[in-house]
């Protein structure tokens, strides 16, 4: 009795531990739904973000979408500031992002930033404390008036808050879910980049934002797509002209040399090089002549009387 009592607690205890996992809560994947339709982006570039609504910055003073952009080129960052994981790993990698680039493109000088909680129970004090933070990691003078922490406006309830920043959110195709079980959102991940006008310009998915193409100076596709968002009023002329060498793609999310530019570039290089050279030897067969003939092209080399055909003074 004793040996079965004891495989029978085994028993239990192993198919209690594969239930259970690490014995405290079910892996997030069991219960969650990975690919949740109502979790997602819609691609909405060219669209006109509302910039009228307000939000309560980090100081609980009221603010307009349009106030924080400024007239600058943009990036917008949907998040919750008690996220346990995405949200920080997307600041995060946009903090990094941010400081690969050169010292003259900086948050609060050539572009802005606006993080916006979409979670209305969330305060402006909670806000104040993330930007103490990141602007601590980001490092950079002059940053914190170009990046500005959002929650829902001060003085309104929960439902007008919601309502706020779901318009938001529409606006930008920004969808998310709160998960009951877990007391989280479910959301995507991602940052939008805006114009000076407040439209949106090209969206980024994921967590990193530094693109393959890489010129001298720390330029990412992040800085790319701010120099193209600004309408060639930032930037230097190497990555302006390297914008038009380049096009977005937007399924790999990244810059790729434009072939039909390359090779129209390349057909006109060659149709001036091929110009270049038929002149050269024009040019030395003219001068191989003229060398040929006494130096008078044309002329002739046996000629040494005077005017008119008279012979040349002192000649007799």
């Amino acid at each position: 009795m004793g040996r079965l009592a004891a495989t029978l607690i085994l028993t239990l205890g192993f198919a209690a531990t594969v239930v259970a996992g690490d014995g405290l809560a079910p892996a997030s994947g069991d219960l969650r739904q990975p690919d949740n339709p109502n979790v997602g982006i819609d691609d909405k570039v060219g669209q006109q973000v509302p910039l009228d609504l307000t939000f309560a910055d980090e100081t609980g003073k009221d603010v307009t979408i349009g106030e924080c952009i400024g007239g600058k080129p943009t990036i917008l960052v949907l998040a919750y500031y008690r996220c346990p994981m995405n949200c920080t790993d997307v600041l995060n990698g946009l903090v990094d992002a941010m400081r690969a680039m050169p010292a003259d493109v900086s948050v609060g000088g050539a572009f802005n930033v606006v993080t916006v909680s979409f979670d209305p129970k969330e305060a402006y004090n909670i806000a104040h404390e993330k930007k103490r933070v990141y602007l601590a990691d980001y490092g950079r003078p002059g940053a914190e008036e170009g990046w500005h922490f959002l929650t829902g406006k001060v003085g309104t309830t929960v439902r007008q808050k919601d309502e706020a920043i779901h318009q938001l959110t529409d606006a930008v195709g920004f969808k998310f879910v709160y998960d009951k079980v877990f007391k989280e959102y479910d959301h995507p991940t991602g940052v939008i980049v805006l114009t000076p006008a407040g439209k949106i310009a090209r969206y980024f998915y994921g967590q990193k934002y530094d693109g393959e193409y890489r010129v001298p100076g720390g330029t990412t596709t992040l800085r790319l797509t701010l120099i193209e968002a600004s309408d060639g009023k930032m930037g230097s002329l190497l990555e302006r002209l390297i914008l038009r060498c380049y096009r977005f793609d937007h399924l790999e999310r990244k810059y790729s040399l434009n072939i039909m530019l390359a090779v129209r570039v390349g057909g006109a290089v060659t149709i001036l090089l091929l110009v270049a050279g038929v002149s050269y030897f024009v040019v030395r067969d003219r001068r191989r002549q003229a060398v040929g003939t006494g130096g008078v092209p044309g002329g002739d080399s046996q000629t040494t009387g005077g005017p008119a055909g008279h012979p040349a003074e002192g000649v007799t």
